[in-house]
């Protein structure tokens, strides 16, 4: 069994709803998730059926109206979700996957994003 049990979540705006820097932004953000192989489930804020799932994400992200945002499903359950970040925290984070290790040995507090996606659930079999 993996040991890669988390998943991530992402909300975005597909009707519509956002900027088109937003729309471009979420486009960046799935081409990334593409790329890194990780398995994600899409909400999409719009979506009347998934308002309660929504609404939910705001609550914990504080931030309303801006996409995409990124949430981790530790252990791939609703009950326990954290939020990662919009986009600027998401390219932010992809961005210091480039730091050497020892930086990232002496700054224990920098988190990059392959250090949470490799808890993710991945594409690859």
């Amino acid at each position: 069994m993996s040991s890669r049990t988390n998943r991530i979540l992402l909300l975005v705006s597909e009707n519509g709803g956002s900027t088109c820097a937003q729309q471009g932004n979420t486009r960046r953000c799935t081409d990334l998730l593409a790329a890194k192989k990780v398995c994600y489930t899409t909400v999409a804020g719009a979506d009347v059926s998934q308002k309660s799932v929504r609404d939910r994400l705001f609550g914990i992200s504080g931030v309303r109206g801006n996409y995409p945002q990124m949430f981790v499903m530790v252990e791939g359950s609703m009950e326990k979700v954290e939020f990662l970040g919009s986009w600027e925290k998401i390219e932010e984070m992809n961005e210091l996957n480039d730091l050497p290790e020892e930086v990232l040995t002496k700054n224990p507090e920098l988190v990059t994003l392959d250090m949470v996606f490799n808890e993710c659930e991945s594409t690859e079999k």
